[in-house]
């Protein structure tokens, strides 16, 4: 016992105050020390973590990214209507030189022509956009101009952010090229020497004209690597004229629905049936349509606009009102598109040849969209049109109005799309 007590005894008497302080107190500091111990582990374990997993997300970002990239440029370079085993690069060929004495005759038979050749026409195809319910948006291909030797030409879907593209015709392709390639865009060529786009060759109609089959290749172009030409879906045969005789084809020309004459082609282009109707003029052989099922591509021009002297002056002198198809919209939109352009300027002449007419600006739809749309629709293209003819072409302000009608006055039946066509319309009337 008496052990005991002196144990206690000198326990008790150790000091119990110094540099560490209590025992209890070094036992609370020392408990603390461990908990702000673990604490900042944790946030250097917890920082340490973000960080990794923030270097294998922005690793992620950065490979989705790349491999993102790197199929936009596959696609560019490799068009989805390629055919395995069927693609070849070409080396880009300007337009060779034509005489000058041939270029002349040329230019000038283009200009007579009856679908005349010439800056401003404009043909008018369909495409239907599966992704808007089947809607049809216009595709228009103008001419802009026709040089020694070459046709410039750009193209472009009628909606809004579609630029127009550009494609360089060779005027010596348009006399004697087999080869016909009607693709534009961004990763076209501009130029594809040896190939027409919208017409035939004089050389191949003659063929026939005459009644004989015509040599003919058909290809996609698509920019290749080091200013090549990709080819692909290349498939070459002949055509032959079916009936001995022209075939009427019905189209909108100048704003009036016409039977135009053409010849009548079939044949086999590689594997692929072909069918084509082609303008039956020497100089200027439209391809009016052009269907290859097994090649996915086909092409139905049902509209051809093209500026005449006049035209609309006389006919509202003589009627009273003109029917304006060269006017074009984007797709569901009062946007003028640039191709509006001759056809502007030929209302503004109308207009400020006659200073005693009072003139308005009518705007019409198809029945596509329903009636309280189509009308809001009119009105606004109505608008845009007056104010296109003030602001860029002179036309005084008091002089113009305008009205919409949407599809309260058609010219033809909605249940073709060459009547949707025909209905589709800027009317300048006089008041």
């Amino acid at each position: 016992m008496a052990a005991n007590r002196n144990l206690q005894f000198a326990i008790e008497a150790i000091p119990t105050q110094g540099m560490l302080g209590t025992v209890p107190g070094v036992l609370a500091d020392l408990v603390v020390g461990l908990i702000l111990g673990a604490v900042v582990l944790g946030l250097i374990t917890l920082v340490t973590a973000l960080a990794i997993g923030s270097c294998i997300y922005i690793g992620y970002r950065v490979k989705r990214k790349a491999e993102q990239v790197a199929a936009n440029l596959k696609k560019e370079v490799a068009p989805p209507r390629s055919e395995p085993g069927n693609v070849k690069t070409i080396p880009f060929q300007p337009c060779p030189g034509v005489d000058p004495a041939q270029s002349q005759a040329f230019r000038t038979a283009a200009a007579a022509a009856s679908i005349p050749l010439k800056p401003g026409l404009t043909l008018v195809n369909l495409w239907t956009n599966q992704s808007l319910g089947g809607r049809e948006i216009e595709v228009l291909t103008t001419v802009d101009s026709v040089a020694d030797s070459t046709v410039t030409v750009h193209a472009a879907r009628a909606e809004a952010g579609s630029a127009s593209s550009t494609r360089v015709l060779c005027i010596a392709d348009l006399m004697n090229a087999r080869q016909y390639e009607s693709g534009f865009g961004s990763n076209h060529p501009v130029t594809i020497s040896g190939a027409t786009m919208f017409t035939m060759s004089q050389a191949a109609f003659q063929d026939w004209k005459a009644a004989r089959p015509g040599a003919l290749e058909y290809f996609e172009a698509y920019n290749g690597q080091a200013g090549g030409i990709r080819m692909t879906s290349d498939v070459k045969g002949q055509l032959s004229r079916v009936e001995p005789d022209d075939v009427p084809y019905s189209v909108v020309v100048n704003g009036d629905r016409k039977d135009i004459p053409a010849l009548h082609l079939k044949g086999k282009l590689g594997d692929k049936d072909t069918e084509a109707f082609v303008l039956d003029d020497p100089v200027n052989p439209i391809t009016l349509k052009w269907d290859m099922p097994g090649g996915n591509f086909h092409i139905n021009y049902i509209k051809i606009d093209f500026p005449v002297e006049k035209k609309i002056e006389q006919q509202i002198a003589q009627s009273g009102c003109a029917a304006v198809y060269g006017i074009y919209f984007d797709f569901d939109s009062a946007k003028l598109r640039p191709e509006s352009g001759p056809a502007l300027k030929e209302v503004a002449d109308a207009v400020n040849n006659n200073p005693n007419w009072k003139v308005k600006i009518e705007g019409h739809t198809d029945n596509v969209g329903g009636d309280a749309y189509n009308q809001t629709l009119s009105t606004h293209r109505a608008e845009a049109v007056t104010q296109a003819l003030v602001g860029q072409y002179g036309v005084a302000t008091d002089r113009m109005s305008s009205a919409g009608f949407g599809a309260s006055k058609p010219k033809a039946t909605n249940d073709t799309p060459e009547g949707r066509a025909l209905n589709r319309r800027v009317e300048v009337c006089r008041q």
